[in-house]
């Protein structure tokens, strides 16, 4: 392939597009587009919506589909059940031998970006495949989907859901982002339980039967800390073997992303399928640690895991309850090394804030607003805001005006 043409998402190595076309001659015109476009990781394959099913990884999604409805003989059910497959980070575009009005404006109401009748030109299909990612953002007024950022532990014990309650509670009070919090430990999960809160009803059901979820669905199996955060979580008989598809956790995203801007996942250790594709879709993937070794060798995994996932960007770690002199830290300069890079943020330990929270049922930053712990949280709730991002601009702009 040559340079790439296109910035942006589809210049990164985590883009992914999938393109499965019937007839030879629109196949050799995809497979020019993409040459054109210089797309790395596309894959142009023989057939329809059968084929695209089976040609997509559900662990880690595509970003971009094209599928050809020439041959299907219910195309607009096989592309919504295709779209649940793959989950709200996927994008469609159809193309088929037919002109037809009423199949565009179904499929434009499922959310596909475009249907495209054959012949089409690499021309044609150039623009189309790179308007297509750019539909959400340039749609006047359109719904943006929810940011899904994934926190696992790099072991048990280094705070964890501490932390994911607290930057949804940064991201739902202080950056005024309508933000969900997510419980994907259905046995061991304490979310619910840290905000002294019993958890709703629901969520296996969701997880068990993804073909009924809707946001009503999950709006009743929700409970709320206060009145701008909602929380699904579960607590399941220990008896009982869970067991869910890989794909089970997508209708959940898609229907909570109509309602929420951020979705903050607590994911359990255990790393299920469900928990993969978490990881693959997620915006951010935060790996929380201590400066141990144990937790050292863990991180680096679960990172080696998000790029053999090619999830969407690159982890970010953060080393909390830093100072706690009885984890047996090596010191935070080995750690660094060890990880071939800098943390990205450094939580410190602080007494009276973790006892503030024990005691009180409240998110670390509304427990302990004043602690250095909550300082640093609301540096990492910035950064996923994308507030930082927007300060700096600011202030370098202020700067050169002055």
């Amino acid at each position: 392939m040559g340079e790439a043409a296109v910035a942006g998402p589809a210049a990164s190595g985590s883009f992914r597009f999938v393109a499965c076309v019937a007839d030879d001659v629109t196949r050799e015109t995809v497979s020019r587009a993409v040459a054109q476009l210089g797309w790395p990781n596309a894959k142009v394959r023989a057939g329809g919506i059968d084929a695209a099913r089976r040609s997509i990884d559900i662990t880690s999604p595509p970003r971009l589909v094209l599928v050809d409805l020439a041959e299907a003989a219910d195309p607009v059910n096989g592309i919504a059940e295709l779209a649940q497959l793959c989950g709200p980070g996927t994008r469609f575009l159809t193309i088929g031998a037919v002109n037809d009005v009423s199949l565009y404006r179904q499929l434009m109401a499922l959310g596909v970006a475009d249907y495209l009748v054959k012949p089409v030109s690499s021309d044609v299909l150039c623009d189309a495949l790179t308007a297509a990612l750019r539909v959400e953002e340039s749609a006047p007024g359109a719904k943006q989907p929810a940011r899904i950022f994934a926190f696992i532990g790099a072991r048990g014990g280094v705070g964890t859901t501490t932390l994911a309650i607290s930057i949804a509670w940064l991201l739902a009070h202080e950056f005024k982002l309508r933000t969900a919090l997510i419980d994907l430990d259905l046995h061991f999960g304490n979310l619910a339980l840290s905000l002294d809160l019993e958890p709703g009803r629901g969520l296996r059901d969701a997880l068990e039967h993804p073909e009924r979820t809707d946001s009503l669905l999950l709006a009743s199996a929700m409970v709320s800390e206060g009145d701008k955060l909602p929380i699904l979580a579960a607590e399941e008989p220990l008896e009982e073997m869970l067991n869910f598809d890989g794909t089970a956790a997508t209708p959940i995203l898609r229907a909570l992303s109509q309602d929420y801007d951020c979705l903050v996942i607590d994911l359990p250790r255990t790393l299920d399928s469900v928990g993969r594709q978490i990881i693959a879709l997620a915006d951010h993937t935060i790996i929380v640690s201590d400066l141990s070794l144990t937790a050292l060798r863990d991180t680096m995994r679960i990172v080696d895991l998000s790029r053999a996932l090619e999830g969407r960007a690159k982890p970010i770690i953060v080393a909390n309850q830093v100072g706690a002199s009885h984890r047996g830290e090596v010191g935070q300069p080995e750690f660094e090394r060890g990880i071939n890079g800098s943390l990205d943020l450094v939580v410190p330990f602080d007494v009276k804030a973790a006892i503030a929270v024990a005691h009180s049922g409240k998110a670390l930053p509304a427990a302990a607003s004043g602690s250095k712990a909550a300082a640093e949280l609301r540096r990492l709730a910035a950064r996923l805001s994308g507030r930082e991002e927007v300060k700096a601009r600011n202030g370098l702009l202020a700067r050169l005006k002055r």
